[in-house]
């Protein structure tokens, strides 16, 4: 039987290919991933509507569709 543990570092070391974007770690990936979410959700709260641009959001879902399609 394979432990969690094992399972998290196995997970954690491989990479993850975001199309037009480049090669990550899932450790990696997910860090930006959350880290660009709270930064949206920070200057949306501001309402400061200039911080992100178009392909910053773009990058932002092709990540977050990368990680969503690794986890399947």
């Amino acid at each position: 039987m394979v432990k969690l543990k094992e399972l998290i570092t196995e997970k954690k070391s491989e990479k993850i290919q975001v199309p037009g974007i480049g090669v990550y770690t899932w450790d990696t990936l997910t860090s930006k991933v959350i880290k660009m979410s709270k930064d949206l959700e920070k200057n949306s709260k501001k309402g400061d509507w200039n911080k992100s641009s178009r392909n910053a959001i773009r990058a932002f879902a092709e990540m977050w569709n990368a990680l969503a399609e690794y986890e399947r």
